[in-house]
């Protein structure tokens, strides 16, 4: 149901991860036009040193010091999570209205790894390749995100928080969902009217 890290590799993976709800708490507090380029700056520059590592021998001493214990196996030879994770908060800054985007990248940065840490622990019942219990705590934890601070109709905040829910279900490290889950739910939420 996951790569083979154990537990406590996966919780320090996932603090790592909850470390990325700053990027919406700064586009709250220095707002979009400060924050934009920043962000956009970091998404070209982490991946060139995230794709740099398997090429040099410099940079990738330095990530294997810092975090080859964080790393899945499969991120060996694609960009780590830490890179989609900007590269999607600057699609979604750059494409949808602060309060959306907000949303999104709370969702992404909390709900999923709630997920993570609930489904490695706890799963039994296996979902596709994720686990029920790691889907139904995403799903839960989204829940109190969006409608928590969502102004758009009960209806649409369930539906985005559906789609977050089988967009991180059926991700894979190929098709990141580091990326899609802030971009999806910010999209229905912005469909739905949340300015």
């Amino acid at each position: 149901m996951h790569d083979p890290l154990s537990y406590r590799q996966e919780i320090y993976r996932k603090l790592i991860h909850l470390s990325s709800s700053c990027i919406p708490f700064m586009l709250w507090y220095f707002g979009k036009d400060t924050f934009q380029p920043w962000i956009i700056s970091c998404a070209i520059i982490l991946p060139i040193l995230d794709y740099g590592r398997r090429h040099n021998k410099f940079l990738y001493r330095i990530y294997s010091d810092l975090f080859i214990t964080f790393t899945r196996p499969i991120e060996q030879g694609i960009l780590s999570g830490a890179s989609w994770v900007i590269i999607g908060a600057a699609v979604t800054i750059f494409i949808f209205n602060e309060n959306t985007a907000i949303i999104g990248l709370l969702v992404l940065s909390i709900a999923d790894s709630a997920a993570a840490i609930v489904g490695i622990k706890f799963g039994k019942t296996q979902l596709f390749s994720k686990s029920l219990e790691g889907s139904t705590a995403f799903f839960i934890t989204a829940t109190i995100i969006v409608f928590s601070l969502s102004s758009a109709a009960a209806y649409v905040n369930f539906i985005a928080v559906i789609a977050a829910t089988v967009v991180e279900l059926f991700s894979t490290p190929r098709i990141n969902d580091n990326l899609l889950i802030p971009m999806v739910l910010a999209l229905i939420l912005t469909i739905g009217g949340v300015g």
